[in-house]
This record gives structure tokens, C-alpha cells and sequence, in this order.
């Protein structure tokens, strides 16, 4: 990397700075919670201690650092969403200033890469531990302009970088290696890069440690004998794809997480094609720089034996491809290519299209069912949900627990434990019967992710009647709810049938 000062002027800087966070303020102001969201702010605010939180993370397989500071921003400033929310602004303003300022790219660039889809929702909008990632490895791209100097700062930041998400790790991985054949062999074994070594083994120590889990009861099982196989690599080859390309389906109200490049659209060669292209392209990007080639390529190969091997989709994963195209290319200090500008063209649409359906359209429609609760007088009632996954948002808007009826016990966040998730799910009358806590209650609230029968329901030599109150639907996530009041023949409901 060039020792040069690249570093856009402050009147230019700001403005364009500015506009960016009144519109990821925008957003984060109009955003619903939705699962992910939720169930990693709730760890944070339900938990008693810092140990506590750790173990309560035990089966997510994700470092603690995003939670650690939930944990802080919920004990000592706000129990609220709302606190979380503004710390992932405050993140992700931070990640755009050093952008703006310090990227050695022309001002057209750094306005093109802010205005697409992963700068404008995904990864600022959406409050998850992606940010703190990204903000962190822009610092290491700035260091980078005299590595050796600062090497001692790039390993504390690597360190750190390790703890956000096991995507960052492969990241620092890359850096390593990157820091590794700058200071060359010579230099290996002398004090400051072996203290250098130290915090990057120690940070991916930790992450290695922190994204263990339990074997036992694991819904999130890993297959070995399928990784190999057509589908996988069909999948892997479809998520670098989709991390340069994240074209939404449109087309039926859910453009989130869905995608128009799959198997239905485009053949076996076409995908390829793109695969090829995509995967050789940073090579003629970067080629001048041996350096930034290694790092791209390390943590690229293990984010797509990542998607080989766990399958899991979305868009804030793939679009890792991309970010880590975007810090190389920093690195480079040789742009980022022609394709680029069609490529950063495309993103703007996306993004685009993902502002526009979030603000005209709930994401998830828990804060409207919280809300109308409330109007109503409802909110201080007992509130049981049936379905496990839909209880978190609504603990997060209510500002306390909820009552699982797949569980029997109180809750917010989740456990990925297999018993949690019961298939297929048991009716309402089934688990009822099987509830003493709710067969003893007159009246409750029920939220429910499913539509259930108004009818009468018998247990525990009682009669209890399934009142409908309020459908919430059509939110993007396809998080929707149904309300209802279930109360025991002979007590009055609140809420009777018209």
C-alpha cells in the first residue's frame, strides 16, 4: 500500500457524510425488529451478568463482543431498543466517515459504494454485529498505509476484529498473512511482529472457543458427508454470486433475503460464468499488489467453505464477498476496476428498493401488534405466544418477557436446542392440555404466528374460548401475527365477537 495521504478534504467530506446518516437515521427510526434483531439485543438485556450472557450464547456459535456491548448500552444507558439502534448508527456513521475520508478511491466511488444496498440498509439499517466488523477493518485499511509502524495497532484492532464475527476472523486471518509478506521473513522473529503474532493467535483463539456449541440437542446440525456434494457446491457458487449480485425477487412482497439469480432463472453454465468471472475478477483488480491478492483470497476461500458447509443463506453473509473485495482494493490502492461501476450502479437500485419497501411496508409486524396492544389496554396483561420463534420481537417492543406455550416457562430470547423447536407443531388444544399455568388462568392474550380456530377448547376439565382480536400480515419477513383473547367459559372477555 502507498504511503501517500489520501485523504479527501472535509468540505467534501461532510456533506456527503451527513446526507448518508439522515438516511440511515431514516431507516433505523422506521425499522421493525425482526427475529436476529431482537434475539441478540434480548441476551443482552435479560441477561444478569457478563458470564450469564456468555452462556446464554452458548448455542448461537457467534463471538460475544456485539452482545458484550448490548449488555452495557441496556444495564447502564437504556433498556430500550431504541439504545441498540442507535449504537449501530453510531457504528455504522463512524465506518462511512472513514470511508468518505481516508479510502483511496474518487469521491464518485465512495458516494457510489455508500448509496448501494449493503451500505444504506443492510449493514447499517439492520442492527446486527456486521457494522462493528466493518468499521474495525476500514481502521486496519487506514494502518495499512505504514504497516510497520503501526503493527502493534494492527494486531490490537485484529484482536478485537476476531471477537465481532467468525467472518472478521477470516479477515484477520488475511491480514496476517498480508502484515506477514510486508515485513518478510527477516523480521519474523524479532519482538514486534512476534507480539504481533500473539494478538492475532489470541484473537482467533477466542473466536474459535466462542463459536463452539454443544453437540448435544443442536438445531443448527452440520452434515459432513454432504459437503461435497452437487448441492453444496451449487449453493456456494450461488452465494459469491449473490454477495456481488444481490438481485431481490420483487415480485411478491418479500424482496429480503430472496433472490432472482437462482436455478429457476439461470442454468447450470450461466452460473458458472458468473462464478468464474466473479471469483477471477479481484485477480485482475489486485494483481499489481501480492499483498491485498492474499489477503481477498485467504478469507474468501474460508467464507465459501463457510456456505459449503453450513448452507446458511442471506444477504448480510454474502455480501461479505463483497466488503471483502472493497478493504483489498483499499489496500491495493489500485481501484476497484470498470465492471465495478455497473456493479456499484446495481447496488444503488437495490438499495433503492429495500429503503422504499421498508419505509412504505412493516419488516416485521411485531412493534404494530405491541402497539395496538397497548392501545388497547392490553399490554399489561399475560401474554403467551404460540410459536417460538415470534416471541422475541414482541418481548423486545413490550420491554418484558413473554410466556412461551412451547416451552411453559417465561422468555425472550432463544435457545437453538431441537426440543425448542417441536415438528410438527402440537395444536392449541394439545398444548393446553398439556399447561397446568394456562389451565389456570381465566383470561390471556394470545399471540400466535399461525391462524387458529375460534372455537372452543377443551382442557383440564375446562372450557376456554379462542377469541380473535387482530390479524397483523403482509410484512416483508414474513413475520405476522394473529391475536386473539382466550378466556375461560364464564369469565367475561375483554374483547367480544362483534
Amino acid at each position: 500500500m502507498s504511503g501517500n495521504d489520501p485523504r479527501l478534504p472535509l468540505r467534501l467530506v461532510f456533506p456527503v457524510w451527513a446526507v448518508y446518516v439522515v438516511i440511515v437515521a431514516v431507516g433505523l427510526y422506521n425499522h421493525e425488529l425482526w427475529l436476529d434483531e431482537s434475539h441478540h439485543f434480548l441476551i443482552g438485556r435479560d441477561s444478569d451478568s457478563l458470564g450469564a450472557l456468555y452462556w446464554n450464547m452458548r448455542y448461537d456459535g457467534h463471538p460475544r463482543l456485539w452482545n458484550f456491548l448490548l449488555y452495557f448500552v441496556t444495564h447502564y444507558i437504556s433498556p430500550s431498543y431504541i439504545g441498540m439502534q442507535v449504537l449501530h448508527g453510531c457504528i455504522a456513521a463512524a465506518a462511512a466517515w472513514l470511508f468518505l475520508r481516508y479510502a483511496p478511491f474518487t469521491l464518485l466511488q465512495k458516494v457510489l459504494v455508500l448509496s448501494g444496498y449493503y451500505f444504506v440498509f443492510e449493514y447499517s439499517v439492520l442492527s446486527r454485529n456486521y457494522a462493528l466488523g466493518i468499521l474495525l477493518l476500514f481502521a486496519v485499511c487506514i494502518l495499512l498505509r505504514h504497516p510497520r509502524k503501526n503493527i502493534l495497532y494492527i494486531g490490537a484492532l485484529l484482536l478485537v476484529m476476531c471477537n465481532t464475527h467468525l467472518f472478521f476472523a477470516f479477515a484477520a486471518l488475511g491480514i496476517y498473512f498480508y502484515m506477514a509478506m510486508e515485513v518478510g521473513r527477516r523480521e519474523w522473529l524479532r519482538a514486534r511482529f512476534l507480539l504481533f503474532t500473539v494478538l492475532f493467535v489470541a484473537g482467533f483463539i477466542l473466536v474459535v472457543i466462542q463459536t463452539q456449541t454443544p453437540p448435544d440437542d443442536n438445531y443448527n446440525q452440520l452434515r459432513p458427508k454432504e459437503w461435497l456434494t452437487g448441492q453444496h457446491l451449487s449453493f456456494t457458487a450461488f452465494s459469491l454470486i449473490r454477495g456481488w449480485l444481490p438481485i431481490p425477487q420483487v415480485r411478491g412482497g418479500h424482496f429480503w433475503n430472496s433472490y432472482w439469480l437462482n436455478p429457476q432463472h439461470i442454468g447450470g453454465w450461466l452460473r458458472n460464468a458468473l462464478f468464474v468471472f466473479f471469483l477471477v475478477y479481484p485477480a485482475f483488480v489486485l494483481r499489481k499488489d501480492p499483498k491485498a491478492l492474499v489477503f481477498y483470497y485467504t478469507a474468501l476461500v474460508f467464507l465459501l467453505a463457510f456456505f459449503d458447509v453450513t448452507q446458511q443463506a442471506g444477504s448480510r453473509l454474502f455480501g461479505m464477498a463483497f466488503i471483502y473485495f472493497l478493504a483489498a482494493s483499499w489496500m491495493a490502492d489500485a481501484g476497484m476496476g470498470r465492471v465495478m461501476y455497473a456493479v456499484l450502479i446495481l447496488h444503488i437500485g437495490i438499495g433503492v428498493i429495500a429503503l422504499e419497501q421498508d419505509l412504505t411496508r412493516p419488516f416485521s409486524q411485531s412493534r404494530n401488534t405491541v402497539e395496538y396492544l397497548k392501545a388497547h389496554h392490553l399490554a399489561d396483561s399475560t401474554i403467551v405466544v404460540d410459536g417460538y420463534a415470534c416471541g422475541p420481537m414482541i418481548s423486545a417492543y413490550l420491554g418484558r418477557k413473554v410466556y412461551s406455550i412451547t416451552q411453559g416457562e417465561e422468555y425472550s430470547y432463544l435457545n437453538w436446542t431441537i426440543p425448542d423447536w417441536p415438528s410438527p407443531r402440537p395444536s392449541l388444544s394439545q398444548e393446553i392440555a398439556r399447561s397446568p399455568y394456562l389451565q389456570n388462568l381465566d383470561r390471556y392474550i394470545l399471540v400466535s404466528s399461525r391462524k387458529l380456530d375460534t372455537a372452543t377448547v377443551q382442557a383440564g376439565g375446562k372450557q376456554f374460548r379462542v377469541i380473535a382480536l387482530k390479524e397483523f400480515l403482509n410484512s416483508i419477513r414474513k413475520e405476522d401475527y394473529y391475536l386473539y383473547e382466550v378466556a375461560a367459559t364464564g369469565s367475561d372477555p375483554r374483547h367480544p365477537l362483534p
